[in-house]
């Protein structure tokens, strides 16, 4: 992996002379950044949950200043939401890793109301990702300057539902019509916003992808026989599932609006979908990281990166 960084940023905070380095200690080790996704994650404690199911009881996860419903990248790369970052490091110290989702509101602001098949060329499509691409590079890069910061683990979406999301965001009185586009062309705007992060992630030491395209269709077998989105170092599939379809229903949280039951909003997953996501993380890159003996303070530049490189997952029930 290339190497970017030409400088790191000590979180100046006063630290106990005598540093608790046992694995049986109780620490906040896990920052969740990101948008409503992360804050869903944070307010309901699945990370902890997830951590706690694979036997990591005793490490936990902090978010509440930075996990943030309705926010983008672009808002992520600018001093006041940095500053959040920084003061969420000075509170928590023995804070490691990162856990960032962050994106999908960039790609929807984008293609809300729009067909960018129809109103836009593919170089001007490339450009859109491409930004956004930039400003994801950007996030972790400034998250991997702090010195505590070993890890960031770069969080993929699943597909999204954009006819329920119409149906329910517009009794809200929300316009996301998608301009018409079919599920597959929706499909088709996260993949190249996902397939970015993947390439984000591969050239940044440090950062982790998780790939989550697909993974309910697998854990789900809705549609069955759909192969389970690849990991690392290969993402091989990619993407995972069938591209030309949503997350199932049964991702969704049930939703009574109008004096009718919706499937969620098409847009956030529930709790079940979420810890399966967590579990597809740890495996893949928290618990290698968890499982390394250097000292959380040390270096980014640890076993992490080829350690995540020779897993095996199966998230399936």
């Amino acid at each position: 992996m290339q190497r970017v960084l030409s400088r790191r940023i000590t979180t100046f905070v006063v630290l106990p002379i005598i540093l608790i380095c046992t694995s049986a200690a109780s620490e906040t080790r896990i920052l969740l950044v990101g948008d409503s996704w992360a804050q869903s994650i944070w307010v309901t404690g699945l990370l902890d949950k997830a951590l706690a199911d694979a036997s990591y009881e005793n490490v936990f996860s902090a978010g509440d200043t930075t996990a943030l419903g309705g926010t983008r990248a672009d808002q992520w790369i600018t001093p006041e939401y940095r500053k959040k970052i920084q003061q969420a490091l000075a509170t928590n110290p023995t804070v490691d890793i990162i856990y960032l989702i962050i994106g999908g509101n960039d790609v929807l602001r984008r293609i809300r109301d729009t067909n960018v098949f129809e109103n836009q060329t593919d170089e001007q499509r490339h450009r859109e990702w491409d930004a956004i691409a930039r400003n994801i590079r950007r996030i972790v890069t400034y998250c991997l300057e702090y010195e505590q910061i070993r890890h960031v683990v770069l969080a993929g979406y699943d597909y999204l539902n954009p006819k329920t999301a119409k149906e329910v965001f517009e009794l809200l009185g929300q316009d996301f019509h998608f301009g018409g586009m079919t599920q597959e062309q929706v499909n088709a705007c996260f993949i190249e916003h996902e397939r970015r992060k993947r390439d984000v992630a591969h050239d940044l030491a440090g950062c982790t992808y998780i790939h989550n395209l697909g993974l309910m269709h697998y854990h789900f077998n809705e549609p069955p026989d759909v192969s389970p989105p690849g990991g690392p170092p290969d993402y091989d599939p990619f993407p995972g599932g069938d591209p030309t379809r949503p997350m199932p229903d049964k991702a969704f949280p049930s939703v009574a609006l109008a004096g009718n039951n919706y499937p969620g909003d098409g847009i956030h997953p529930n709790e079940e979908a979420h810890l399966i996501m967590l579990q597809n993380a740890i495996t893949t890159a928290i618990g290698p990281l968890l499982e390394e003996s250097a000292d959380p303070l040390t270096s980014n530049t640890t076993a992490a990166d080829s350690a995540v490189e020779n897993v095996l997952w199966d998230v399936r029930k």
